[in-house]
């Protein structure tokens, strides 16, 4: 089966961000239960030199969001990174679902023609292809997986079933 860039990134972005929000409402449970500020966990990092967890998550969103844009050659949202708080992430990651949901199939027809460039790496650029493939696919899961991980790390109970979401299992 040939999928289309409409099933690899706008269906694929909005799966993965329904599982984070998922992700993040267990932790939510996991500090009202344990009876501690929920909001601790954003600053949570791997290491010194990592982004904290509200900043994975921004991340996650801003990969969604602009890619879907880049490659249908159009402007993404811009949102101020400025959550403070797991309701704010929850807010932001439903707004990039919405905005997701606002594309078609045919509007990525000439994504391969895309030149992609990156304001933290001027004078250069991607096609659309190696952009999907090589850049922004990987990026999604990679800030996504930190997500998890810091939550798995601090107690969170977390299993590949959150982290892959809803899946479209059928019966024999």
């Amino acid at each position: 089966m040939k999928h289309s860039v409409n099933d690899l990134i706008v269906n694929q972005y909005i799966s993965g961000l329904k599982a984070l929000k998922g992700i993040l409402k267990k932790a939510q449970a996991f500090a009202a239960e344990r009876k501690f500020d929920e909001n601790s966990f954003l600053q949570l990092r791997l290491a010194p030199d990592m982004f904290p967890l509200v900043k994975q998550v921004q991340i996650v969103s801003d990969t969604a969001k602009g890619t879907v844009a880049k490659l249908a050659a159009k402007a993404a949202p811009v949102f101020e990174d400025n959550e403070k708080t797991l309701s704010e992430l929850f807010t932001r990651i439903d707004k990039t679902i919405d905005f997701l949901k606002e594309f078609k199939n045919e509007e990525f027809s000439q994504y391969t023609n895309q030149k992609i460039t990156f304001h933290w790496n001027p004078g250069v650029y991607m096609m659309g292809d190696d952009y999907l493939v090589t850049h922004s696919i990987p990026n999604f899961y990679f800030h996504m997986t930190i997500v998890y991980s810091l939550l798995r790390l601090h107690g969170v109970c977390l299993g590949k079933g959150d982290f892959l979401g809803e899946q479209n299992f059928k019966n024999q």
